[in-house]
């Protein structure tokens, strides 16, 4: 008999839905210059971090050459922090994408699912190489978020 309640309770457990506090946009933006390299300790803002599922991501890259410079040298990489997406790392290189010489060029991908998934604890990181300016660059995820911690929500003032 307990160990029906215990199955029955636990199957409970598992079938309830987790508390998702509201839908997030965490947008990242591009640096003036492509040549940089970023790591994130997590997945969040200032608002601490953000725990949930990634329901949608969008790029916009507007990418500028200077000098003698050729686009198809341009490379862009970013690894998502999910754990069961179909994609975990956008990757891009000027040459794949067509560009080369020097001028102005735009690639956007709008709400793919591509790297829908749960998100994942932990370091992850952004590498863009090639020189170049981006305008108006980013990359954008909408986050089905978990509820947050409430530590977070402290202004943390200091005490007089």
């Amino acid at each position: 008999m307990l160990r029906a309640s215990l199955a029955a309770g636990l199957a409970l457990v598992l079938a309830a839905p987790s508390a998702h506090a509201e839908i997030l946009v965490r947008r990242v933006d591009f640096p003036d210059t492509a040549s940089y390299a970023f790591t994130f300790g997590y997945f969040g803002d200032e608002n601490g971090p953000i725990t949930g599922r990634i329901i949608g991501t969008t790029l916009v890259i507007h990418y500028t050459t200077e000098g003698t410079q050729d686009a198809a040298d341009f490379y862009y990489t970013f690894d998502v922090p999910v754990l069961d997406a179909p994609e975990t790392q956008v990757r891009l290189e000027g040459v794949d994408l067509g560009w080369s010489g020097q001028n102005t060029f735009d690639y956007v991908i709008e709400n793919t699912d591509r790297f829908n998934g749960t998100i994942r604890e932990g370091r992850f990181g952004t590498e863009m190489a090639g020189g170049g300016r981006f305008t108006d660059s980013y990359i954008e995820f909408t986050v089905d978020a978990d509820v947050r911690d409430p530590i977070f929500a402290d202004d943390f003032e200091p005490v007089e």
